[in-house]
């Protein structure tokens, strides 16, 4: 740590302070950022995704490439493997590390791609028009297992006249009949269902295991066990009526059709499943059923055998588990990353007692957009990969032996060299209840405490996520217009335990408001702070509570910004992407039953006490919380005399859509509070 900190220093000292300048929104297209390393089974080898915005296409894009480590853990080279053309993703080791398989782009659709690494050519495995997921090699490296999603003839019209030869006719109409017909990610959603199928990469052949009109997995994972003869995945079986209950099943790898195994069915989830290497016990991630607002996933142990006992394997770890776990190779432990008060964390659980020991103390997020805690890692042979934390600049790639960190890689240290980082600070407040809310201050380059400045709170959304003090561009650029950021994790969000997660079950928005207006009035009396000029604003959850914040406190704010956000819930549980998770987790009843639970709890239903000039951005095609919902906010708030803007961001999706798109929603915010902040 003593020579990071040394090394960082050195760095900032070839730059005089003078030559450096405040962070840009051209610097989006100077950033790079190292996404999800994999580790051989060695320890000596890392794949990392290499990933750049690039500006001619105005595309995020990722590049594959390959670094090679010493004993210690010290990177000692690199090189492009796969370049960003062929958008290569889901990249895997074989067993014996002689071989790498991904998806890739190939004649205009996702394919898989095998690579051996003495002769570095990606050529595809597959084609047809099943996009393979998660693919999973087996044991002997023989095989590759994956998911894919198998089409089905749509419905049409009975008794149209047949189109005459050269004439004009109207787009056929979309005969819809499936509730999830579109998803966020992907658009409209190809009539289909989620089967199982296995590669033989001697032969070249393909095999589909499982058939019929329903998904008989779900794309949440999947495990070979260790003599190869069998696949473990989850299924969701109601989708509709149990959004958030799935059973792990076991599928005969070399019988197709042949029926499967269910081997969980204990009421809640399990997913992500991952068979020890001596074959005895199955890991997986889950919940168990609740009616709380946040089914906390966390890391489960059972014996590999239909309807056996299952139990904890942290059981004093009350924090919720971000990926699928990793077994160490003597089956004795588990590595796992979890989030805990605002960073991620990598630990090793010990299988038989549950203890849980610190290997990566932070490992730093990569959603870049904004501060959320995140990011990846790997584990191999007691060698530990992750993506770095830096508060002035995007993740890296650090390695170390489970101690002290013995490799990085640092893309942007030279950029960041060049630039006038934003200080960031811990601060805490406590909430009228007496509970401890935790955020964080991000302070203008070049930050004078004798001057006075503005200040925006910045709501994270989920609302089940988190904010920490890392680099994001949305932050870094609003830091650079002069504001004071204030982040938080007000109640509802994790990292904090499961009772703080669902302090806000059956009332979201409810005492999270005053979480954070005790943060915003914390800080406000500081001698630094403008107290006139305070600013708001928030993307999907934190739309909600933006919202929520200017109609339950009229005139506190100078202006607010609401991206993406829900301004009305019965429109939320029946026209978003994952409705009946809202309406079932979140809102607990239908709103035909219960339509005052929903005029409550609606921020819509505040218009009429909105007085804040209200700056509102969605994506045309976000189907997590559709555009009508900002609509409907719009036309209250112009027809009440609100000065109020609404910006469309053209094929965007609730991510943002593309880099330019980034920042048009971050700029036109800062132009927003430009326009009401009092000079």
């Amino acid at each position: 740590m003593k020579f990071a900190c040394l090394a960082a220093l050195l760095l900032a000292l070839t730059v005089p302070v003078a030559a450096r300048t405040p962070f840009e929104a051209a610097d989006l297209y100077q950033l790079q950022q190292i996404e999800n390393p994999v580790l051989a089974a060695d320890g000596r080898r890392v794949l990392f995704t290499r990933v750049r915005f690039d500006e001619g296409s105005d595309r995020r894009q990722g590049e594959l490439w390959l670094a090679h480590l010493d004993a210690s853990g010290a990177i000692i080279d690199q090189r492009l493997l796969v370049p960003a053309s062929l958008a290569p993703r889901e990249a895997s080791f074989t067993p014996d590390g002689s071989r790498i398989a991904f998806v890739g782009q190939h004649m205009g659709g996702a394919q898989l791609f095998v690579l051996t690494l003495a002769d570095p050519v990606a050529r595809p495995a597959t084609s047809g028009e099943t996009v393979p997921m998660g693919p999973v090699w087996s044991p002997d490296g023989r095989r590759l297992a994956f998911i894919g999603r198998v089409p089905a003839k749509a419905p049409a019209l009975v008794g149209m006249p047949p189109r005459a030869k050269g004439a004009d006719r109207a787009p056929e109409p979309k005969l819809v009949t499936d509730l999830f017909w579109r998803t966020d990610a992907g658009g409209e959603v190809k009539p289909g269902a989620f089967h199982l199928f296995v590669l033989d990469l001697d032969s070249g052949t393909t095999t589909q295991l499982t058939s019929g009109p329903e998904d008989m997995v779900d794309p949440n994972g999947l495990a070979w066990t260790p003599d190869g003869r069998f696949l473990i995945a989850s299924r969701n079986s109601d989708r509709i009526k149990e959004p958030t209950e799935s059973n792990l099943w076991r599928f005969d790898a070399g019988r197709p059709g042949a029926a499967p195994v269910q081997l969980t069915s204990r009421p809640g989830s399990e997913f992500a499943p991952a068979v020890s290497p001596d074959g005895r016990t199955l890991a997986f991630l889950g919940a168990e059923a609740t009616r709380d607002f946040y089914p906390m996933p966390e890391v489960w142990l059972m014996p590999l055998a239909p309807g056996a006992p299952i139990r904890k394997a942290a059981p004093s770890l009350d924090r919720p588990v971000a990926a699928a776990p990793l077994w160490r190779a003597d089956s004795a432990a588990l590595h796992i990353l979890y989030h805990d008060e605002g960073v991620t964390r990598v630990g090793e659980v010990d299988a038989a007692s549950g203890a849980v020991t610190v290997k990566v103390p932070v490992v730093g997020g990569t959603r870049l957009y904004l501060p959320s805690a995140g990011g990846q890692f790997s584990a191999a042979a007691g060698t530990f990969a992750w993506t770095t934390a830096h508060a002035d600049r995007p993740a890296g790639l650090g390695v170390s032996k489970g101690g002290e960190q013995t490799g990085r890689l640092d893309p942007n240290a030279r950029w960041a060299e060049g630039k006038r980082a934003s200080a960031i600070e811990e601060v805490r407040a406590k909430a009228p209840d007496g509970r401890e809310i935790q955020g964080w201050l991000m302070f203008p380059p070049g930050f004078d405490r004798r001057k006075r400045y503005p200040l925006i709170l910045d709501i994270h959304g989920g609302p089940n996520t988190d904010y920490g003090p890392i680099f994001s561009v949305t932050h870094a650029l609003y830091a650079a217009a002069g504001y004071l950021v204030l982040f938080t994790n007000p109640r509802g969000s994790i990292g904090y335990g499961r009772e703080f997660a669902n302090l806000i079950t059956g009332s979201y928005p409810g005492a999270d408001h005053e979480d954070l207006m005790a943060m915003v009035d914390a800080v406000a009396a500081r001698a630094y702070a403008d107290p006139r000029n305070l600013f708001i604003g928030g993307g999907s959850g934190g739309g909600v509570l933006t919202l929520n914040a200017i109609g339950r406190a009229p005139g506190k704010f100078r202006a607010a910004v609401a991206l993406r956000p829900v301004t009305d819930w019965t429109n939320q549980v029946t026209t978003a992407d994952n409705s009946p998770f809202f309406l079932q987790q979140w809102m607990g009843a239908p709103p035909w039953d219960e339509p005052e639970r929903y005029r409550a709890r609606s921020p819509f239903f505040l218009a009429g006490k909105i007085i804040t000039p209200t700056l509102l951005i969605t994506g045309e095609a976000d189907f997590r919380t559709p555009i009508a919902q900002t609509e409907m906010m719009f036309g209250a708030l112009k027809q009440r005399g609100v000065e109020t803007m609404m910006i469309r961001l053209p094929d965007a999706n609730h991510g943002m859509g593309r880099p330019s798109q980034w920042l048009q929603s971050i700029l036109a915010p800062i132009e927003w509070f430009n326009r009401h902040r009092l000079k």
